[in-house]
């Protein structure tokens, strides 16, 4: 497979006399199966593959509003037994209608599925909920063949369409078809005929949809499964997938696509922010007189952060808005009048603020990368829903992120950064790339002040710090959450950092409502047996925080890149007072290690019955090809070796060694 290197885009122009589909090719009945599919007994260039899908089909007819999906996979082994349990996501304003499945055993006995399934919330954001069609077949042993088929209807409003060509599984044979709508469509140029366009990527070598009269079709065979990795760059970048949109004569091509876009918010977004008397006066008040421009920046920008943002609370009924007072918005007037807004209402209040005040402010529509990257060639205006604010400080560029609850001055929120976004003009906008904020942005200072006993147990505290976009990070993230649940979160978060079998005891956290302070936690710890107990000795390992992230390395090589989300800094300073008459026998020197874009540098000291250790690690660069894997999981093993080196204490009775200094101070290497 290509990985997207092999991504195409097509237009097809569907004229109301196109010719009838042939129901019969596509058909709905169950898998015929053959002594072949009984004696498959691995996937194809995969042993040990816990099963393989011998036929996957998705035919949707978009005039009649249906889409029907049939799959049949065989189970190789008891891990493979876990298909039996069935997830159908179901679209919003789809419908789940006339599902059949059933268990096949190898001598030919057949057990139909006769529940009903049940309705399962499998992700939730605020009050927006994904809903899956959730049932178990029945009888599954290792050789069984489960089967089923089911149909997803819809009343007016569609999706636009998605064939998912590759699986978690290894597939024998898929077959895909669409038969197009031909019906009118609201379209951005009133008249417009009805087009469909699609692009495919990561296909197989010169397998593509075909065009044809009964509509677009697609044949594949011996399609491997996909096999993600740890700290890969979102998926479905990298999967084979067709995607189709419906439109105008805007989709004729991506170039069209996003100019005729560019167009419609740039005349929008202007249009909202206007020139208002009001507004001028406001950023005038807003400034205060201050005559330093990025001090008059910052105060127009803590200005619209406190500004109610609706974007980032639960969804509302229109009964409630109505209980509320809370009106539609026409103008950044309306918005600085009534003190509410949603995300993107906010960027442009901002950015008429910054303008009256005398800044060059432009509107910019940024992509996210949280689930995807942006890809020109997938016309969906939902790749850039975001506004963001370039503006022009002491000559250079500088983007701010309003529109972000909690977003600090300085910092665009993570998802929108290194990748692409488009600058309005008049002209359509251009194309650009907001840059990925530097490591300093984004830190994790830990502080441990712990006592060490004589059978090897720690206990004390240690306070937490997170600034930045970690910072950012954890409080959008608690805004899902109530106090129990954030307290819940910040204690398995240290947890996850500590050595297993340790305890925690959350006891405050302040900054949840803040820009631009920390956010800090403070916590009591208990970790027993950190330490190990040689005759009289003390041998205490140097690193007392774990590093999820070790789990991207465990791999000799990699198929993909290696992404982080953002870049960041970690920082730590533990102390541990050793029991009493103890002192420290043996230190390890401490290390300082560089790559281009990473290094870490550890410093270790004793004195008076106290162990000093300090670590810092930055990782300055988001993406790392897979070329690169082989020296960035040697920089990480090695500082994993550093965690896992070893001091020595000891009764005074057996040596005195007070004041031990080892390494590099990060004053000293405070130039990284």
């Amino acid at each position: 497979m290509n990985r997207l290197a092999y991504c195409r885009y097509i237009a097809v122009f569907l004229c109301l006399a196109t010719a009838s589909c042939c129901y019969g090719q596509h058909s709905e009945e169950w898998l015929s199966l053959s002594q072949k599919d009984w004696d498959i007994k691995e996937a194809p260039g995969e042993p040990g593959a816990a099963a393989v899908q011998l036929y996957y089909a998705d035919f949707r007819d978009d005039n009649s509003r249906y889409e029907f999906v049939h799959r049949c996979i065989k189970v190789l082994s008891d891990q493979g037994r876990g298909y039996a349990d069935v997830e159908i996501v179901v679209p919003r304003e789809y419908h789940f209608e006339d599902l059949q499945a059933r268990t096949i055993h190898p001598d030919g006995a057949v057990v139909p599925f006769t529940g009903k399934p049940f309705d399962k919330v499998v992700l939730q954001h605020r009050e927006d909920k994904t809903v899956a069609k959730t049932f178990t077949l029945p009888d599954v042993t290792t050789g069984s063949i489960i089967e089923y088929k089911y149909r997803l209807t819809w009343d007016l409003y569609f999706h636009d369409p998605v064939w998912n060509v590759q699986h978690d599984l290894f597939t024998l044979k898929e077959s895909f078809w669409l038969r197009p709508y031909k019906g009118p469509l609201s379209t951005p140029t009133a008249g417009d005929r009805t087009q469909l366009s699609f692009v495919y990527s990561n296909m197989p070598e010169g397998i593509q949809p075909r065009d044809t009269s009964a509509g677009v079709e697609l044949e594949l065979e011996n399609v491997p499964a996909f096999k993600a990795e740890r700290y890969m760059p979102p998926e479905d970048n990298f999967k084979a997938e067709v995607r189709f949109f419906y439109g105008g004569h805007e989709v004729e091509s991506p170039e069209v696509f996003w100019n005729n876009l560019g167009h419609r918010w740039y005349a929008k977004s202007e249009r909202f922010i206007g020139s208002y008397s009001g507004i001028k006066r406001a950023a005038a008040n807003i400034a205060g007189g201050e005559t330093n421009p990025e001090q008059k920046l910052r105060n127009l920008y803590a200005y619209a952060q406190q500004i109610r943002n609706l974007s980032f609370e639960r969804a509302r009924t229109s009964t409630e808005d109505r209980k509320e007072d809370l009106k539609p918005n026409a103008s950044v007037a309306d918005v600085l009048a009534r003190g509410y807004g949603y995300q993107n209402e906010i960027a442009e209040l901002f950015a008429a603020l910054a303008r009256a005040a005398g800044f060059q402010a432009e509107m910019l529509r940024v992509s996210s990368r949280r689930d995807r990257i942006f890809d020109i060639k997938m016309l969906s205006e939902d790749q850039l829903d975001v506004e963001i604010v370039e503006v022009m400080l002491k000559g250079s560029a500088l983007y701010l992120d309003p529109g972000t609850k909690f977003c600090p001055f300085g910092t665009v929120h993570w998802i929108h950064t290194s990748t692409t976004a488009l600058k309005l003009n008049r002209n359509g906008g251009v194309r650009i790339v907001v840059p990925t904020a530097s490591a300093e942005k984004s830190v994790i200072h830990r502080v441990a002040q712990l006592e060490l006993d004589t059978i090897g147990s720690l206990r004390g505290q240690i306070e937490v710090e997170f600034k930045g976009t970690d910072a950012l990070q954890r409080r959008l993230e608690a805004l899902d959450s109530d106090t129990t649940g954030r307290t819940r979160d910040l204690e398995d978060e240290l947890l996850s950092w500590l050595p297993q079998g340790s305890g925690v005891l959350f006891l405050e956290a302040q900054g949840w409502n803040s820009s631009e302070d920390p956010l800090v936690a403070k916590f009591e710890v208990e970790v027993p047996h950190f330490a190990s107990v040689v005759g009289k000795r003390l041998v205490i390992p140097t690193g007392l925080f774990r590093m999820p992230q070790m789990s991207a390395f465990e791999t000799k090589d990699r198929k993909y890149p290696l992404y982080f989300p953002y870049t960041y800094e970690e920082l730590d300073n533990v102390t541990i007072h050793l029991p009493p008459g103890y002192s420290v026998e043996t230190l390890p020197d401490g290390q300082d290690v560089k790559l281009s874009n990473t290094r870490f540098i550890t410093s270790r000291s004793a004195e008076e019955g106290t162990v000093l250790e300090t670590k810092a690690l930055v990782v300055n660069s988001i993406y790392f090809q897979p070329d690169q894997y082989g020296n960035l999981r040697e920089f990480f093993s090695r500082l994993k070796a550093s965690d896992e080196e070893q001091i020595v204490a000891a009764p005074a009775s057996l040596g005195d060694r007070r004041n031990i200094d080892r390494g590099v101070s990060l004053k000293e290497a405070a130039g990284h």
